[in-house]
């Protein structure tokens, strides 16, 4: 009786598993990708603060990037507007889990969608 109770009772535990480490997994990009993000969108505001930066005529977008090791997995896309005075910067942060420079909706290889960070700020001209 008590194999039989074991076996009714750990047989859906045994099933919810990969879920469980698909989730963690995809928290766990997501909290990379967003501390990512964030380092990225600092990188950026130091740039355009700096005195040479030619603040009102220079566009900053950029395409697919992969950071460094070891986090050559992320890509990112950096975006602002040619404006005199204020600048909208977009950062957008991925894990690309096909490794095909693309933000996917579903990626095979991983069976999940590419979780994806992005962030917008502005940066203004005061000299």
């Amino acid at each position: 009786m008590a194999m039989v109770i074991m076996t009714v009772a750990l047989v859906p535990i045994m099933q919810l598993m990969p879920q469980g480490m698909q989730a963690t997994r995809r928290l766990e990009r997501l909290a990379q990708a967003s501390f990512l993000a964030q380092q990225t969108m600092e990188d950026m505001r130091r740039v355009m603060l700096a005195p040479d930066y030619a603040f009102n005529s220079t566009n900053n977008t950029t395409s697919a990037t992969a950071y460094p090791a070891p986090f050559n997995s992320y890509k990112y896309n950096v975006s602002d507007n040619v404006a005199a005075g204020i600048k909208n910067i977009s950062v957008t942060v991925w894990f690309d889990a096909n490794n095909n420079s693309a933000m996917d909706t579903y990626s095979g290889a991983y069976q999940e969608n590419e979780p994806s960070v992005k962030l917008d700020t502005r940066v203004a001209y005061r000299r």
